[in-house]
């Protein structure tokens, strides 16, 4: 018994001194998993981000909703977080015409059934329907369906559903989302018109925890504590109980940079990314990042 043990250990230690050839295959094999092993363990960059649905809807038209929502979907793109841009289904696209779409497209490759444009390094997805498919296509939307494929795309979903507040889809996209960011502007009597002669919708009482109240093209003269505190006055009208806060003030950007980068059919942090500061109040922290 111990002279075979010891015949067992001397082969052994004789195989183990022997070099093992690998087969080319083998080698590859071998080599890969070393790469593998070496290199930092990444995780998937959507799952390190909650995911979240931001309507913004302006009160009136032309108070700045899309302005806001481009920008800001822009922004945070910047930071290397994947956001999509979109607006409600079956409405002529404003951002269509804003980007000059059909010339954008043509320089890059579509990845979709649906047209969008792919911004910062195709960190920001803008979804487009233009004028022409809106013609073929007559069928009515499910929002709710809509929505759910939209929020696969990105962990940021910024809806641009700009006026179009009453719209049927828009209070559908209102229960669904996680923000509601209203904007107004600083023409006050329009404000205080609307808030005395219309009513108060639905969504405003139903999905008020999700509302916040942004002031828009805003100076410092606007931002003084009396005339805020006249402006929620006038939000309060809608609301039965308690007052409603304005939440975030964004000072009116300098015309002639708004002008040059509409002319030229790009956003304004497009041509201008130094102006990213001016709505820093709307960048917040987000998973532990400021975005």
């Amino acid at each position: 018994m111990f002279h075979q043990m010891s015949r067992f250990v001397s082969r052994f230690r004789d195989l183990e001194q022997q070099e093992v050839s690998q087969s080319i295959e083998e080698e590859r094999q071998w080599r890969v998993l070393k790469e593998k092993l070496a290199s930092p363990q990444i995780v998937e960059q959507q799952e390190l981000y909650q995911r979240k649905c931001i309507a913004v809807m302006s009160l009136y038209a032309q108070a700045g909703a899309s302005f806001l929502a481009s920008n800001l979907a822009y922004a945070w793109s910047g930071k290397g977080i994947p956001v999509t841009l979109c607006e409600l289904p079956k409405v002529t696209s404003y951002y269509y015409f804003a980007l000059d779409f059909e010339r954008r497209v043509r320089q890059q490759v579509r990845e979709s059934p649906t047209p969008s444009l792919l911004m910062q390094n195709n960190h920001l997805r803008i979804q487009i329907e233009s004028p022409a498919q809106l013609q073929h296509e007559s069928s009515q939307t499910d929002t709710a369906n809509w929505l759910l494929r939209i929020c696969k795309d990105s962990p940021i979903v910024v809806i641009d559903v700009s006026s179009n507040w009453n719209d049927i889809h828009s209070k559908q996209i209102f229960e669904h989302a996680d923000e509601i960011w209203v904007v107004f502007d600083a023409d006050l009597a329009r404000l205080t018109r609307l808030f005395l002669v219309d009513p108060a919708p639905a969504w405003w009482k139903t999905e008020r925890r999700k509302i916040k109240m942004i002031a828009n093209k805003w100076n410092s003269q606007l931002s003084r504590t009396s005339i805020l505190k006249k402006v929620e006055g006038t939000l309060s009208l809608w609301d039965q109980y308690g007052a409603t806060q304005v939440t975030d003030l964004i000072p009116l950007m300098d015309g002639e940079k708004t002008a040059m980068a509409s002319a030229k059919a790009n956003l304004l942090l497009e041509l201008f990314p130094e102006e990213e500061s001016e709505f820093q109040s709307l960048i917040h922290s987000y998973k532990g990042r400021m975005l």
